[in-house]
């Protein structure tokens, strides 16, 4: 198998390199360019990983501190009935992680330098190898889907001292997540709604913002205080038509970029380069051609790439259509009633569509 050219520094292309050192490829076959230090804005992003993604993760690095969701509460804002997805119910140490974007992207630098990952010098002999795209751009291929929503982002500091519980309340304009923070009663937002909207929001002062907030999402997690910035971060949902091509494959953002809603994208990104290394280390051991493996890799994924993509634009829109508030609250009311199939939602957000 010939060498693997990375394209991107993020922790998708990281992760890669990671899996594919893992799966017998040396470091002299992986050239990875130099990671960087992200904008503040990008650094400050809160990620949920889902505990799937944290398992494959852990294999290759030491991970940062990071709060464990060990509830997801699931309701309509501003209607009654919710539904609560429990670690406990599902037999499992936490439904997932949440932690800060430069957090994650330094312990993936950490561990491919580690590793010894890094610029490999070229063999004029080998052949040119695969080019991996993790670099973020879907580019002109993409099939775009606007959501007429930005998402507002910031960190809150709530007066509840529990812990261990993730919100994702559906509003009219958008869904709202608070997500907890690996400090004490710290949470951070992702508040969904018109652009126009989120941009209005971002330039209030943090007194305003706060009781927004607090009208908005309620008395749940007590006092609710934005601290630092906040910013507005514009959202489409861009999905790749084509996935490889010829000696190259795109994975992670370079393929498709979903709505953050269910927190899916990254954790998607982390399962295509997870599998892409997989597929390919299996060909370099059985000496099988990179085309073979390719059209392995996209067969593999086909399901789990649509089924995820599908479902984040269900949730994004169907949430959104108002005569319909009053029937999503009494479904979720019924989800919690329904164990066997709230498993198999969580199930799906924990491991991806199988």
């Amino acid at each position: 198998m010939a060498r693997l050219n990375v394209v991107g520094s993020g922790p998708v292309a990281l992760a890669f390199a990671l899996f594919a050192a893992r799966q017998g490829f040396a470091r002299g076959d992986i050239d990875l360019p130099p990671g960087g230090t992200p904008p503040p804005e990008v650094g400050r992003r809160v990620l949920a990983i889902s505990l799937g993604s944290w398992q494959l993760l852990s294999r290759v690095a030491s991970l940062p501190r990071a709060a464990a969701i060990g509830t997801v509460d699931v309701s309509v804002l501003g209607h009654p009935g919710r539904t609560r997805i429990t670690a406990r119910e599902m037999k499992a140490p936490a439904l997932g992680y949440v932690l800060r974007y430069s957090d994650l992207l330094a312990a993936l630098d950490a561990a491919a330098r580690a590793a010894g990952l890094g610029r490999a010098e070229p063999d004029p002999i080998a052949p040119p190898g695969v080019t991996v795209h993790a670099e973020g751009d879907t580019g002109e291929d993409a099939q775009v889907r606007e959501f007429e929503q930005a998402a507002l982002l910031a960190e809150v500091a709530v007066s509840d001292v529990r812990g261990g519980v993730a919100y994702e309340c559906f509003g009219a304009a958008g869904p709202l997540a608070m997500l907890p923070l690996p400090e004490p009663r710290r949470y951070g937002l992702v508040w969904c709604a018109t652009p126009a909207e989120s941009r209005r929001r971002a330039a209030l002062d943090a007194p305003a913002l706060s009781a927004e907030l607090q009208a908005a999402f309620g008395w749940s997690l007590g006092t609710l205080e934005v601290v630092g910035d906040a910013f507005a971060w514009p959202m489409s949902r861009r999905a790749r038509r084509v996935l490889v091509e010829r000696d190259e494959v795109w994975i992670g953002n370079a393929a498709q970029v979903l709505h953050p809603v269910g927190g899916q994208g990254l954790n998607l990104g982390l399962r295509d380069a997870f599998l892409l290394a997989q597929v390919l280390g299996e060909a370099k051991a059985a000496r099988r051609s990179l085309e073979l493996a390719l059209e392995t890799y996209l067969k593999r994924r086909r399901l789990d790439r649509g089924g995820t993509i599908a479902l984040t634009d269900t949730l994004a829109r169907a949430f959104g259509i108002a005569p319909l508030r009053p029937l999503q609250s009494a479904a979720i009311a019924a989800l919690d009633a329904a164990a066997p199939l709230r498993a198999g939602i969580a199930r799906q957000f924990m491991f991806g569509v199988r």
